[in-house]
């Protein structure tokens, strides 16, 4: 298990800090996923570790600037190889495959996550975009894509609506309450504040 997950790890790092990635989704974000993902999964029985660590290490390999909803497909194609290099089962990579394809927000409303896997990978995600780092993470995409603060409140605020929603886990749902508040007084006082001022 561990030469495996370790190959594809240092597969992806040098790839995406390389690329056109998006900076809210470089080698740091697929950390704190990962560190996010195994507080959920300790608190679940029967979770696939394996499946679990390679899905999150590859959920976001290919998310070029600008390109978020197509995102998703364009990282199952890039894991898919990934992981044939990496000499992964094609049974494994399957998993792996439908795991990442169902993280995504932008797709929950039409394609919930089926597996205990994909409901923690979905959870684990969710947490990395609230909090200090979330905020952080929010306006420096907008920054790079040349976007606006108020563009980037109003999308902030749907988003946080949509993963509300559709939480997976009840220890996913406690650590994204527990970052939401600091989140949303942000987002006031910057609301506040832009009023005040004609652009």
């Amino acid at each position: 298990m561990d030469d495996l997950v370790e190959r594809v790890r240092v597969a992806i790092k040098d790839r995406i800090e390389k690329s056109t990635q998006s900076v809210a989704h470089r080698f740091d974000h697929l950390t704190r996923v990962m560190q996010n993902a195994q507080r959920i999964a300790a608190t679940i029985d029967n979770v696939d570790r394996e499946l679990l660590e390679l899905a999150v290490l590859l959920h976001d390999v290919d998310q070029p600037v600008g390109k978020k909803k197509d995102h998703v497909a364009l990282s199952v194609k890039a894991a898919e190889e990934i992981l044939d290099r990496a000499g992964c089962s094609r049974e494994t990579a399957a998993k792996v495959l439908q795991v990442i394809s169902e993280h995504s927000s932008e797709h929950v409303e039409t394609k919930e996550p089926t597996s205990v896997e994909a409901k923690i990978l979905f959870d684990a995600d969710k947490v990395d975009g609230l909090g200090a780092i979330g905020i952080t993470r929010v306006f420096s995409l907008f920054g790079q894509m040349n976007g606006s603060a108020r563009e980037a409140i109003a999308w902030y605020r749907k988003k946080i609506d949509i993963s509300f929603r559709h939480l997976q886990t009840e220890e996913g749902m406690r650590l994204f309450q527990a970052r939401l508040p600091l989140v949303l007084q942000f987002l006031d006082q910057l609301e506040s504040e832009l009023a005040q001022y004609r652009e």
